[in-house]
């Protein structure tokens, strides 16, 4: 027969399920006691391996990254390389999760597991275009196939070629369409020129939609990146080597 403090235990547990994350906060209102004793009582059930702690003074008992990834700040969601491998976009496995918000994260990277979590503090008006996905038996923001595309590419959070791969895997997924129009509504005519030159290396052309929004401002790339995409194009959309 399984003694009083298990059994306690146990309820508690089975209460805290209901949260992807949770904290001193979380565990006092479930007992009606301070935060003091809830630290304590976390600090034991850490100890006991029957939670995992997420970051600081934060716990879980889920069992994947990227379920806890947008709990542990908000606004945010993952986007980047994951999420691309997420839709089939890439076969390369990524080597972090990243994560946009708009606000401040004191811990950068959070470890999880074997996993790593990256934070990116970006201006809010760049927190769009995504939306809930289920994760166990929680849920986490996840950035729409587009969206995952356009932000490797303005944040640099994978390289050129796992990005080229994953446009031309999205030509075949409809998704291209919409990610012309994510390009427009950032306003950068760099970023355009950038965008447009990478598409349309990958062979998808979207300079006649982008044509009456450039400059004469050359888009200035580094050598090796230019070596993976057409010469025959830079003209076209101003670019320039170093």
């Amino acid at each position: 027969m399984l003694s009083a403090k298990v059994m306690d235990a146990i309820r508690l547990l089975n209460q805290l399920r209901k949260y992807p994350v949770f904290g001193a906060e979380e565990v006092a209102d479930i007992l009606e006691c301070k935060k003091r004793y809830a630290n304590l009582v976390l600090n034991r059930l850490y100890n006991k391996k029957a939670i995992k702690k997420s970051d600081f003074g934060k716990y879980t008992l889920c069992n994947l990254a990227q379920t806890i990834a947008t709990h542990l700040v908000e606004p945010s969601y993952i986007t980047g390389w994951y999420a691309l491998k997420i839709y089939g976009l890439t076969e390369q496995l990524p080597q972090q999760i990243d994560v946009l918000t708009s606000k401040k994260k004191n811990k950068i990277i959070v470890s999880f597991g074997r996993e790593r979590i990256r934070y990116l503090k970006v201006n809010k008006r760049y927190l769009f275009g995504f939306f809930n996905e289920v994760s166990e038996q929680y849920t986490m923001n996840l950035a729409s196939p587009e969206k995952s595309l356009i932000d490797c590419l303005f944040f640099d959070l994978a390289p050129l070629s796992i990005i080229m791969q994953a446009i031309k895997l999205a030509k075949d997924k409809n998704c291209l369409d919409k990610s012309k129009k994510i390009c427009l509504g950032l306003k950068n005519k760099q970023f355009l020129k950038k965008a447009g030159i990478v598409f349309d290396s990958s062979g998808y052309d979207m300079h006649k939609y982008f044509k009456n929004y450039l400059d004469y401002n050359p888009l200035v790339m580094n050598k090796k990146l230019c070596g993976l995409l057409d010469k025959s194009k830079f003209r076209k959309w101003g670019v320039k080597c170093r």
